[in-house]
């Protein structure tokens, strides 16, 4: 009887609080939604961050579930609170991870992405068959129905090099948007976000034959993605050796070229040309999440294709520990000279 008493107390105090707090209760990633009907409280739906701090995670790392829980583990630890993992295998038109792992996300505060890759090493032949699209449409609604709350397109461009077949630049802008327009509509009964990934030279440029553009993917998607690793600019020499200056450029550019959609910058966690940039691989990392929070956007995302995180995990927990300043946080003298 005295038992009973003290639950019932208990549970007088939870629902107590629960009304204080104003219906929402703490997760990390912010709150989610506290709903009473009568003595009866159920929790529902789903938070998204307020400031991405990410991984990419490939489908072996998503799919073998004791692997998958150390990097939860890790994650809290760590104050990641975005997994991006790849849904896809070949051409199966289903999504690969399986819902435990989705759960466990979300369980544990972490706001979980389906990445689909749409078109391998960008698309080189026109025009494209229907079968394609269709396939990449039924994985990213099979990766809603096992619970993901966000799905991110990834390679969802033309080749940097020949097309096979003429198609003008407008039309190549027309084709990129129209998929990610129709993914949206078909995704919009599951109450997901959609999102771009857009090579990090986009924001800095009016035009590009990829047939991606910032003004474009604006009006298709909820989340832009400039994958901004310095490494990877080969044009300059300024943007590959100075990390919070590469990051800060692009995502500033990003976010100032938008209306709507939300910019979450991909950062570098690989050591490809760090050397040259004359700072440790940690010190590399901590300089590009600087910069993501000077230039003002929705967070970032650290890729590193072999899911090697050691470094960069303890990175961004002594960042949040002590940030401290990398480098300059005043707006690059040299800025519009790169464009």
């Amino acid at each position: 009887m005295k038992k009973g008493i003290l639950i019932f107390i208990a549970a007088l105090v939870l629902i107590s609080s629960l009304a204080i707090m104003g219906g929402r209760i703490w997760s990390q990633n912010s709150s989610i939604n506290v709903v009473r009907s009568g003595d009866t409280i159920q929790i529902t739906g789903h938070s998204y961050p307020s400031f991405y701090r990410g991984i990419y995670l490939t489908v072996e790392s998503g799919r073998n579930i004791a692997r998958f829980k150390d990097f939860v583990q890790a994650a809290r630890q760590s104050n990641i609170n975005t997994f991006v993992i790849d849904a896809q295998m070949g051409n199966r038109d289903y999504c690969v991870i399986p819902k435990e792992c989705v759960d466990l996300c979300i369980q544990n505060g972490i706001h979980p992405i389906a990445r689909v890759v749409v078109f391998t090493d960008g698309l080189s032949h026109w025009p494209v068959d229907e079968s394609l699209i269709r396939n990449r449409l039924s994985v990213a609604e099979d990766a809603c129905r096992k619970g993901f709350k966000e799905i991110q397109f990834d390679y969802i461009r033309f080749t940097d090099y020949r097309v096979r077949g003429k198609l003008a630049l407008p039309e190549r802008y027309a084709f990129i948007e129209g998929f990610l327009g129709r993914a949206r509509e078909r995704l919009r009964p599951y109450s997901v976000k959609t999102a771009a990934d857009i090579f990090g030279r986009i924001p800095l440029n009016k035009s590009d034959a990829i047939g991606q553009r910032m003004e474009g993917l604006d009006k298709v998607v909820d989340v832009i993605c400039p994958m901004a690793y310095p490494s990877h600019y080969t044009w300059s020499k300024k943007l590959q050796a100075d990390p919070y200056y590469t990051v800060f450029l692009t995502s500033k550019k990003a976010r100032e070229r938008v209306k709507k959609a939300e910019i979450v910058s991909y950062i570098q966690a690989f050591q490809m040309k760090v050397g040259i940039s004359g700072l440790s691989y940690d010190k590399y990392i901590s300089a590009q999440i600087k910069a993501v929070h000077d230039a003002g956007i929705k967070g970032f995302i650290l890729w590193n294709a072999r899911n090697d995180y050691r470094v960069p995990f303890a990175t961004v927990r002594n960042y949040y520990l002590e940030p401290g300043k990398i480098s300059r946080t005043d707006r690059p003298a040299e800025e519009d000279d790169l464009l």
